[in-house]
């Protein structure tokens, strides 16, 4: 699995048993872990949208600024 590097020492993985992994790390290894079931990615997803205001988010058509 490959890490991608979030920003504020956040790092997100798929682990396809788990779901949506994020991590806090210090370099040290992870200091923290919140796993997101498909149902809860779901959740933050429809949370980001109604709080942005953008029913469409994520906008695929234009780069994230």
């Amino acid at each position: 699995m490959n890490k991608d590097y979030l920003g504020d020492s956040v790092y997100v993985e798929q682990d396809e048993f788990r779901g949506i992994v994020l991590t806090t790390e210090n370099g040290y290894g992870p200091s923290n872990t919140i796993v997101l079931e498909p149902q809860v990615a779901k959740s933050l997803v429809d949370y980001i949208r109604r709080i942005s205001g953008n029913p469409q988010w994520p906008d695929m058509r234009r780069p994230v600024e």
